[in-house]
């Protein structure tokens, strides 16, 4: 019995290990995934550990992804326009505004939602997106990314920070031209709004126009609008006065015809009764015929005066009715002139307004463009902004010549407005025509 115990131990001794080490193999399976995980991620960290740890993926980025084991399902990626990649099995998943990490786990937990029982990931971003150069640079454009590239060595890579390459003389006639359309176009709004003020005065009836003191051009010119108001009211006034005058003589002429009218109208009905009344004699035999006929003879000629003074009456009430109708379109066209001059006048000013601030926005950027190509080069001579996406969303930063770069910025360099002579700013900088007519000589 004891013998048989004993020769059965070595086999169940041996049986017993052979279990052991099969349940260690089943036990130290999951570490050796556990290891070849932390392996990939160890090479997936190495192969993009040259961007920084606060990069995050964005709309655009090209990404190689990796799942251990699953070739269909690796292969390179880009997030399309709401921040995703599709992926077979797993669909789109949204990794924008991801590190990649955060990526690597989003991508692992999608394909473990029962479609993989364990899944290995690892993402790399395959291409950097290029960085993009505005503004005042010699060559603006794309230019490829680099690692620690700030927006200093992108100015560089853009040729530097100064204007084009034209002349400072160009730069400086350039500007004389726009300053000089800026104070034409200023100058002829200063004139046609005195001109309109004059109008409107005259339409109204007005005396005096008001100036504004804040402006000495605008004094000068409407001290030449008043005297031209002056003048043409004084003209106006005097022909209205001579016109009047005539009227008023008329007037007393048909008066006096009125009355004269009247009394000849009297007379010829005094002489009918005269005539009528020696006719009645004669036919009684009392009368001579010889008065009988200068009876009839004073009755015709007082009749005769009576017409005359009529037609003289019609004549004078139609030359007063002429005068008064020309009085009428001495107003009438005065107004009429002044109405349809005050309208162009307001039609010009509105052009002139139209085309004012333009005028003022080309010679600022030429007044810039002046400081840049004289400027010192130093970061408070410029103003640099960076758009930068951010998940789905651009944002817009305010940078400086240290501020390093990411994948996709958008740099715009331009000269911040800064005068050429000390004292004034933005629109109040204007460089005198004679400095930079003596600069631009000297080139």
């Amino acid at each position: 019995m004891d013998a048989s115990i004993h020769s059965w131990t070595p086999h169940l001794t041996f049986g017993t290990s052979a279990h052991a080490d099969r349940s260690r193999s089943r036990r130290l399976w999951p570490l050796v995934l556990a290891l070849i995980a932390s392996v990939l991620v160890l090479i997936a960290t190495a192969s993009a550990a040259d961007r920084e740890a606060a990069d995050t993926l964005s709309i655009g980025d090209k990404v190689t992804i990796s799942v251990f084991g699953q070739t269909d399902l690796s292969g390179d990626f880009v997030l399309d326009g709401s921040g995703a990649v599709n992926m077979p099995l797993a669909g789109r998943i949204r990794i924008a505004g991801l590190s990649a990490p955060e990526a690597e786990a989003r991508i692992r937990s999608a394909l473990m939602d029962g479609y993989l029982r364990d899944a290995v990931v690892s993402l790399r971003v395959a291409e950097l997106k290029p960085v993009y150069i505005m503004g005042e640079v010699r060559s603006p454009g794309t230019y490829p990314f680099r690692h620690g590239l700030n927006v200093l060595a992108a100015v560089a890579l853009a040729g530097g920070y100064r204007v084009g390459d034209e002349s400072i003389a160009v730069l400086k006639s350039e500007l004389l031209l726009a300053d000089e359309r800026e104070q034409l176009l200023t100058a002829s709004l200063q004139t046609l709004t005195a001109r309109r003020q004059r109008l409107e005065a005259e339409r109204d009836g007005v005396k005096q126009l008001v100036a504004d003191a804040r402006s000495a051009g605008s004094v000068q010119i409407l001290a030449g609008e008043q005297e031209i108001l002056d003048f043409q009211r004084r003209a106006r006034e005097g022909e209205r006065d001579l016109l009047s005058q005539q009227v008023a003589r008329l007037a007393s002429e048909k008066a006096a015809l009125t009355e004269q009218a009247r009394l000849v109208e009297r007379q010829v009905e005094l002489t009918r009764e005269q005539s009528s009344e020696y006719n009645k004699l004669a036919t009684t035999g009392h009368g001579l015929r010889t008065v009988q006929v200068e009876r009839e003879r004073d009755y015709t000629r007082t009749q005769g005066e009576a017409a005359r003074l009529r037609a003289e009456l019609a004549k004078s009430e139609t030359a007063l009715g002429e005068l008064t109708l020309r009085l009428r379109e001495l107003d009438t066209t005065y107004m009429r002139r002044v109405v349809l001059e005050l309208q162009d006048t307001r039609q010009k000013i509105l052009e002139v307004e139209r085309s004012l601030p333009t005028a003022r926005e080309i010679a600022e950027s030429r007044r810039r463009r002046v400081v840049a190509s004289e400027g010192s080069g130093a970061a408070a001579d410029w103003d640099i902004r960076i758009t930068r996406q951010a998940g789905l969303t651009p944002v817009t930063l305010q940078a400086k010549f240290e501020t390093t770069l990411q994948p996709g910025d958008i740099v715009q360099v331009a000269p911040k407005a800064r005068p050429i002579e000390g004292g004034l700013s933005g629109d109040e900088a204007k460089t005198p025509r004679r400095q930079l007519t003596g600069l631009a000589s000297q080139q």
